[in-house]
């Protein structure tokens, strides 16, 4: 299966950076568009609602005066605590013009005594007000029920108490609704909207179509339906309209909205085809000529087409094979190890070029960040692999050139904190964790090279980092004792086994799939050279035990021993 293109994945960055947001970015907006429409109108559903409610209220308050009045007078207190056989005929007109000043809003009044029994009754009979006593003809259920769907009233209960607070019977009424809801009430501003007015035995009042039952809002969901309990009066106050025209002028904008985002991104879309067009073509060319020099053709060079960073790579790589042709053309006239070593060298010195422009380049981009931004720490990180990377260079073609390398002192609680920090994206890799650096004093100074010290932790970092599991834990110790530094690096890791650790540290030997099998030998050789010495300790299901002597620097050991005899 053929591999894709550097373009390819470079538009598919686009594709999935870009593009696809967008589009969800788009249906993102259409849904929230639909629920923006729902939501205004929901809105002006309850502004209205809350208005007729207000009004309801208010009214209601008048009422509720009336019916105190009808509940609590010397009349009805004084005739329900006497006999159930007595009748106050003196006080019965008193009763019967309160009811006369009430009717209108108030069509029907019973009282009703301690044992259910009715005792006086007053009803609205064609606009005027009668009376029925326990001694009268009481109305039908039938009759009463027809006058009150006719006047669209609902009962009220109240009770009628003595003076002090003891029940003595019922009253029992209706109330017009008219009394309530003027006919204006009932105007708001929703277009199309629907009123219902609900009691406790079911639709009051309705501008709904019959076919409409309101007071299921599962039933209607194309509909934004807006429910008021008042309590009192006893009822509920119903009012709404169909979702649909005013969610539609959302959603076409949401579409509209939609399709110009699909347009600007088909035409990022298109000029990143082709600019990456002309980015990767160099990367191509390069690319081919690589696989021409692989095969043999050393003279194939590549056109250097600026001076931006493809550019000078371009520079690095021909220069690179001009070079690597003359170490094979010498190939035959020296030694294979002395050939060997002078390309060597020479390809070290070309990375070293390379590595240099790229320092030029991060230490610039390190000026021109902010120094509290983001990106500055990952930069500053960069930069200090990279002089690391150099000082490694340098290093090799010093020791390439002249077969030995001088020793300096060095102090180690810097230098492993570099390499601490060098290695600290490996272990975020495993999401395990490097503690703090542990000394018993500072400085703790050795005789050596400081790249080819950082080196050597760092390949011992790197292999604690690549055993742990996530949540794995690595720990570096360092202290002093007859002249030397141990530097104890451990890890909670699976360990390895006996059998294991005899090839351990053998050239090209590696437990990892992808691993080289060169960084344990390369550190146990660099810990020789400063005449140290590594080994290691396991416990399998425990973890492993990286320790490094090395002898402790000359002159810190003269200056101690100076001060202890002082």
């Amino acid at each position: 299966m053929k591999a894709a293109s550097l373009r390819a994945k470079f538009l598919l960055v686009v594709l999935l950076g870009a593009v696809l947001p967008l589009a969800l970015m788009g249906l993102w907006l259409t849904r929230t568009a639909v629920r923006s429409g729902r939501a205004l109108l929901r809105a002006q559903l309850e502004a209205a609602v809350a208005g007729i409610a207000s009004d309801v209220r208010g009214k209601w308050a008048l009422r509720d005066g009336e019916l105190q009045l009808l509940a609590n007078n010397s009349v009805v207190r004084t005739a329900l605590a006497g006999p159930a056989t007595q009748l106050a005929m003196p006080d019965s007109e008193y009763l019967l013009q309160l009811f006369a000043a009430v009717h209108n809003a108030i069509p029907s009044v019973s009282y009703v005594g301690g044992g259910g029994r009715e005792r006086w009754s007053f009803h609205e009979v064609e606009g005027s007000p009668t009376t029925d006593s326990a001694r009268g003809v009481a109305r039908s259920a039938g009759q009463q029920a027809a006058t009150a769907a006719k006047s669209r009233t609902f009962p009220v209960e109240l009770p009628v108490r003595s003076e002090d607070g003891r029940v003595l019977g019922t009253l029992r009424t209706l109330v017009r609704l008219s009394a309530l809801l003027s006919s204006d009430s009932v105007q708001h501003a929703v277009p199309g909207a629907a009123f219902v007015v609900l009691d406790v035995h079911g639709t009051l009042f309705s501008t709904a179509p019959d076919s409409l039952d309101l007071s299921n809002r599962a039933e209607h969901p194309a509909w934004e339906i807006v429910a008021v309990p008042l309590g009192a009066p006893p009822l509920r106050l119903v009012l709404a309209a169909p979702s649909a025209p005013f969610v539609k002028p959302f959603e076409r904008a949401a579409r509209l909205g939609l399709g110009l985002l699909m347009a600007v991104a088909l035409v990022a879309l298109l000029v990143s085809a082709i600019l990456t067009g002309r980015v990767t073509g160099s990367l191509e060319r390069m690319a081919v000529a690589a696989e021409a020099v692989a095969a043999g053709d050393l003279k194939r060079r590549v056109e250097v087409s600026g001076r931006d960073e493809v550019g000078r790579l371009a520079e690095a790589f021909n220069a690179m094979t001009e070079s690597l042709r003359r170490t094979l053309a010498e190939l035959s006239q020296q030694r294979a190890l002395a050939a060997v070593g002078e390309f060597a060298a020479s390809l070290s010195h070309e990375v070293r070029n390379s590595l240099t422009a790229i320092r030029i380049d991060l230490q610039h981009a390190v000026r021109q960040l902010p120094e509290e931004g983001a990106a500055t720490p990952l930069v500053t990180r960069t930069l200090d692999t990279v002089r690391r990377l150099d000082s490694t260079v340098t290093g090799a073609l010093r020791v390439a050139r002249s077969g030995q390398s001088p020793m300096v002192r060095v102090d180690l609680a810097p230098l492993l904190r570099r390499a601490m920090m060098s290695a600290e994206p490996s272990f975020a890799a495993s999401e395990a964790r490097l503690e703090p650096l542990v000394l018993e004093s500072e400085p703790v100074e050795v005789d050596g090279d400081a790249g080819a010290l950082e080196q050597l932790f760092l390949n011992l970092f790197l292999n604690a980092a690549q055993a742990l599991d996530a949540g794995g834990r690595a720990r570096v110790e360092v202290r002093s004792a007859d002249d030397r530094v141990v530097i104890r690096i451990s890890d909670n890791g699976s360990g390895v086994t006996s059998g294991e650790l005899t090839v351990v540290g053998t050239v090209l030997h590696s437990s990892k799939p992808d691993g080289t099998g060169l960084g344990l030998p390369i550190a146990q050789r660099i810990a020789a050279a400063h005449g140290g010495d590594l080994r290691i300790e396991s416990v399998v299901g425990e973890g492993t035990t990286v320790v490094v002597t090395l002898p402790a620097s000359r002159q810190s050991s003269e200056k101690s021993g100076l001060t202890a005899e002082g």
